[in-house]
């Protein structure tokens, strides 16, 4: 299973995490978030990520100028939009880079959302609905996963921490490919608390 680690806003967590088996280190480009991410990085922190570890920009309702000029300014591998981005927006960025849309769940019904983005995304990311754009720190009903049928990969997101882990590796869905984790990974707003991810880390291996 791959593990995204998103909300990274420093070089120190970039370097701690490097050495890791991280798939995904995500980056929020979103002003009103407590992680928002733009004049907090270090270049040199961005060059020492190696290639197997895939650059993630969040982004919310952007521009699309915007998001072209931070998709080449900081090199990003791939995009996460976890606003109201209509499918046309997603399709414009697909040929250009990977595009990860993210789809706020509700309840079972929820799903029937993603049939719009299919053709428009590579991978979906179910994150629980909130009032305000971005993480909530609480999980969905994950049963509520057998919804979904589409084709497309997705990543879990919302309120996963070590305490539910072993929920999540009972979920025997064949399209789960991996994690997000926030929040419960932080001992404040956009600093990582190292230790508890090499913990989640040592409970993937089990």
């Amino acid at each position: 299973m791959q593990l995204k680690v998103c909300g990274i806003t420093n070089t120190e967590t970039i370097r701690a995490l490097i050495p890791m088996k991280i798939s995904r280190l995500g980056f929020i480009f979103y002003h009103r978030s407590p992680r928002y991410v733009y004049g907090k990085l270090i270049e040199e922190g961005l060059n020492e990520i190696p290639n197997q570890i895939k650059k993630t920009g969040v982004f919310v309702n952007a521009e699309i100028a915007e998001v072209e000029q931070i998709l080449k300014t900081f090199r990003l591998d791939s995009i996460q939009l976890h606003g109201d981005e209509p499918p046309e927006f997603c399709n414009y960025f697909k040929d250009k880079t990977e595009v990860i849309k993210t789809i706020s769940i509700k309840d079972e019904t929820s799903f029937e959302t993603a049939k719009l983005y299919n053709e428009s995304c590579h991978l979906f990311l179910f994150d629980t609905q909130s009032e305000k754009y971005g993480g909530t720190g609480k999980a969905f009903d994950w049963r509520w996963l057998d919804a979904y049928e589409l084709d497309k990969p997705f990543y879990l997101s919302g309120g996963i921490s070590l305490e539910n882990f072993d929920h999540i590796k009972k979920i025997r869905h064949e399209k789960l490919i991996g994690i997000d984790v926030n929040s419960k990974f932080e001992t404040a707003p956009g600093k990582k608390d190292i230790e508890k991810i090499k913990q989640l880390f040592a409970l993937m291996d089990e």
